[in-house]
């Protein structure tokens, strides 16, 4: 086979190895397109993974709560009222609108003075059920979460943020099974967690305490009022559509005018997810376009030193037709040769290019990150492989013209050429 002739290679080399500069400058640019490529889409992808931990692990999470007093009369109603949820809203809502997967009420107490033995500090006190913090994706430092138990039993169990452990808990002190007292009454650690997500409001868990929303709710009395709750769509489903539907049955319940938007406030994640997938599908092919323009403009290089190759071996070409060396075999020697270059660029271009976002990457992994924080950048196999077959297309076409040129050469004039 041609492309294992080793007279060919031997060919190929000498041609390279006389002009090691003008080679080396080529291979340059086709390495800094691979290069280029692989670092803007692993340097995207950290990105991407920074906004989607910033964004928690529930990705189609609906809140909602009962928010400013109404400022529109209603059905004989005045403006200026109150609305509570309550109880029977969230049973109502499990029959009016079968596309809820779970229902998740909260309450919270603000800023409480909690302590320890002769510790203390102020914190968030906040009512959950146990499936919220599963579906925020919250991580374990020490101990459980609270279960569906806690709930039901309305025990005084609770789980601490982080920050909670460290300003109650010696660093020595054993936190789980310890008992905090919170406005006078008794509650045993059961977990200690910090949030996935790493923007603001997800920091501010840290210094927060989670109850059973049962245990909050009988402890404090707080009777039938809901402040807020959480609710996730069935897979498959529209939250939006979910979402309005839920803040419709909730105004109308409460005799809360349909354009008196703000009483019942709504946030749905889906929203920001969609715009970050939107924003980072842009940055991919951005990243493509000026990668592959660089690549080009390498590839482009290697036709011109080829074609100055095939004008300075025309002689040699001659030579070879004169023996028999069929238009196939000079095309495929061009062919070749250009391949060797790209590759070989190519290929450099993308194990630097790996070993640079690699490196990046241990250092991102022991940076403490906030809002907007850049996480495990990473380039997929697939997308190697598909430079790679981009750059290997390229240098074929960059040899075309070459090829070309070399195979049309006549040895009767090549051999009178000096």
């Amino acid at each position: 086979m041609h492309i294992l002739d080793t007279d060919i290679w031997q060919e190929i080399f000498d041609s390279l190895s006389r002009h090691k500069l003008r080679t080396a400058l080529t291979a340059f640019g086709v390495f800094w397109g691979i290069f280029m490529l692989v670092n803007l889409i692993g340097m995207g992808n950290g990105l991407r993974n920074g906004a989607e931990a910033n964004m928690g692990s529930l990705k189609s999470a609906i809140h909602v709560w009962s928010g400013r007093p109404t400022s529109m009369s209603y059905k004989g109603f005045t403006k200026g009222r109150y609305i509570r949820i309550n109880d029977d809203d969230l049973l109502a809502l499990q029959k009016a609108v079968p596309e809820i997967d779970f229902i998740a009420p909260g309450n919270g107490m603000g800023s409480q003075f909690a302590s320890h033995g002769v510790k203390g500090d102020s914190f968030d006190i906040t009512g959950i059920w146990p499936v919220e913090l599963e579906s925020k994706g919250y991580r374990l430092v020490a101990g459980r979460f609270l279960n569906q138990l806690d709930l039901q039993n309305e025990r005084k169990n609770i789980v601490i943020g982080s920050r909670v452990r460290e300003l109650l808990f010696g660093e020595a002190e054993e936190v789980l099974g310890s008992l905090v007292k919170i406005l006078g009454v008794q509650f045993r650690v059961v977990g200690v967690i910090e949030p996935a997500a790493m923007n603001n409001w997800a920091q501010r868990d840290l210094s927060r305490i989670f109850l059973p929303h049962s245990t909050l709710r009988k402890t404090f009395n707080q009777r039938d009022q809901i402040h807020r709750f959480l609710l996730a769509p069935k897979p498959g489903e529209d939250a939006f559509l979910v979402q309005k539907k839920v803040v419709s049955i909730l105004q109308e319940r409460h005799k809360i005018h349909p354009q008196d938007t703000g009483v019942i406030g709504s946030y749905n994640a889906q929203k920001d997810v969609l715009r970050v997938e939107g924003l980072f599908a842009g940055i991919s092919v951005f990243s493509w376009i000026v990668a592959i323009g660089t690549i080009i403009a390498g590839v482009v290089g290697v036709g011109n030193i080829m074609l100055i190759s095939v004008k300075e071996r025309t002689k040699e070409i001659g030579i070879r037709k004169a023996i028999g060396a069929t238009p196939f075999n000079i095309v495929a020697t061009i062919l070749q040769e250009s391949l060797v270059i790209t590759f070989f660029a190519g290929y450099m271009g993308l194990v630097v290019g790996v070993a640079v976002v690699e490196i990046v990457a241990t250092f991102a992994s022991t940076t403490k990150g906030g809002a907007g924080s850049f996480l495990n950048p990473e380039i997929s196999f697939s997308t190697a492989i598909v430079a790679i077959f981009v750059l290997l297309l390229a240098g074929a076409l960059a040899s075309v013209l070459p090829a070309r040129k070399a195979a049309s050469v006549d040895p009767v004039i090549a051999l009178q050429d000096e």
